[in-house]
């Protein structure tokens, strides 16, 4: 099947040596659409396996290679322009996810190519950000009034701020998870580090946010390389102490369901090495049986097919029960039945065009 091979290789990257001809252009189809392609470049390229790459084939791996290094480039500009931006009000961001990959020289930070600049600040500065960003172009795109109130109200970011002139989007947290989600913590308490004087969330909490993202998330079009980055995230963890460090901070932050689930599915699907007493420690955080069942039936589909890559019914209904699963998590009923109902209203009777947009 097209969906094994892209996982085989990413958890023996040597396997493609036996590849044939048909399944490289498998292979390289689910690269395309995972947005793995630059990863497996570096991958191969750190296991000297760029020579079994089909003549052919080579330009499309190199060519996201170039890709992947001209926007790490422009990200670093980015970086510096937000730092700028705010450092006329004496706020120091803290980068989040790929950016903070990248600053932390990561290796996930390899062919990671990204969307938009995540940053941290705290609350009581997001009045002062707003204003100093909004000074040196960044503005918040067209919204309706009613999705500006709920970002307000309840997210735990400001409405995406886009750049007048480079158009990179910037996403403000004031918060690593919703005010309203099921795991939600105190921000005050995340650890930071410093990486060539750039301010990034410590490994650990980076680890953490990782597997919050992902297994928070209704939507898994990404999914087989959000399990990737924590693949890469996991292996960095060399010790005893750094495997406790984990344990430790995901009790204390009380995300300790979100933890089993991520060492569970990164070592089934992709095979990580997770040390045994650390698997077993976080058995007390797993769930009853039949939820386990359930969520062992649809995590691996989802993971590994992306909804637009699959026309099986099954994998379907896993996508479905996990988006339900997702916006269950992020709000409670009584806030999330009326905002649905409110969303399909607005869809349906064109109201959205309507209300004041910024």
């Amino acid at each position: 099947m097209f969906e094994k091979l892209i996982v085989r290789a990413l958890k023996n990257p040597s396997e493609v040596k036996e590849f044939t001809p048909a399944q490289w252009q498998a292979f390289l189809s689910q690269a395309y659409q995972t947005g793995l392609l630059a990863r497996f470049y570096f991958l191969f390229k750190t296991q000297t396996l760029l020579q079994f790459v089909p003549p052919p084939l080579s330009w499309h791996f190199n060519s996201a290679h170039a890709l992947s290094l001209a926007h790490r480039r422009d990200i670093r500009i980015e970086v510096e322009h937000i730092e700028r931006a705010l450092k006329m009000v004496g706020i120091q961001p803290v980068f989040l996810k790929g950016v903070a990959y990248d600053l932390a020289q990561d290796k996930v930070a390899e062919g990671r190519v990204f969307s938009d600049v995540d940053i941290f600040i705290g609350k009581a500065e997001l009045a002062s950000a707003e204003h100093a960003l909004g000074l040196h172009g960044w503005n918040m795109g067209k919204m309706t009034a009613y999705d500006r109130s709920y970002y307000r109200r309840w997210m735990h970011e400001l409405p995406p701020m886009i750049h007048r002139e480079r158009g990179m989007t910037l996403d403000v947290h004031h918060s690593l998870l919703p005010v309203t989600c099921r795991y939600a913590f105190d921000p005050t308490e995340l650890q930071f580090d410093v990486s060539n004087g750039h301010c990034v969330l410590s490994l650990i909490d980076r680890i953490i946010h990782a597997f919050c993202h992902l297994l928070m998330e209704s939507e898994f079009e990404k999914g087989l390389r959000d399990l990737s980055d924590l693949d890469l995230l996991f292996r960095q963890l060399d010790t005893a102490a750094q495997w406790n460090q984990l344990l430790t901070r995901t009790e204390q932050l009380g995300v300790g369901r979100l933890c089993f689930y991520a060492l569970r599915y990164v070592h089934l699907v992709l095979v990580t090495p997770i040390p045994d007493f650390v698997l077993q420690g976080s058995q007390r955080w797993a769930p009853s049986a039949p939820v386990l069942g359930l969520m062992d039936w649809a995590f691996p589909k989802v993971l590994v097919n992306a909804l637009s890559m699959t026309a099986s019914w099954r994998i379907k209904l896993a996508h479905f029960l996990l988006y339900l699963r997702g916006h269950w998590l992020r709000m409670p009923l009584h806030l999330l039945a009326p905002h649905l109902a409110r969303k399909a209203w607005m869809r349906i009777s064109g109201s959205a065009e309507q209300e004041t947009a910024i």
